[in-house]
């Protein structure tokens, strides 16, 4: 496969992620990724759209989240979409600065459940950004694909 676009759109509805999750799985075993193992991706996507519909939508179904594919000889970029409430500001702000992760002998036990999505993001993708264009919100991540040798 040497280049292409893929568009998948779901309700706003938890339930639907699933059907995103399989086409990633599906589109990721056609491509060599370099260092992305499929169900990372597959992994980063689903918590994007997740998130989308948690916090942009307040898990209120309804609405539409959009996820496009483009692919080519070099990366994997995936955007999802959404018309909700913008990231916040102080989220957004960390997608370029390194990833932050405990130390190795902290309590598990003592973590916060939640908060980890882009720790998650920012460790799995080559890539990560952010943008709020008129009323649509686009989380971009990008995957390199392994050089072709001939």
């Amino acid at each position: 496969m040497d280049s292409g676009k893929i568009k998948l759109s779901i309700d706003s509805d938890i339930r639907q992620v699933q059907h995103v999750g399989e086409a990633v799985r599906c589109l990721c075993s056609q491509l060599d990724l370099a260092d992305a193992k499929p169900s990372s991706v597959e992994l980063a996507v689903v918590e994007a759209v997740n998130n989308s519909i948690e916090h942009a939508y307040q898990s209120e179904t309804g609405n539409s989240v959009d996820v496009a594919f483009e692919y080519d000889a070099e990366c994997l970029s995936i955007k999802i979409s959404d018309y909700g409430i913008p990231m916040p500001k102080n989220i957004a702000g960390t997608l370029k600065s390194e990833v932050s992760m405990p130390p190795y002998e902290v309590d598990v036990d003592r973590l916060p459940v939640s908060g980890w999505g882009m720790q998650l993001l920012k460790t799995v993708c080559d890539d990560v950004s952010y943008q709020r264009s008129k009323s649509c919100n686009t989380l971009s991540l990008s995957f390199k694909r392994m050089p072709v040798t001939a």
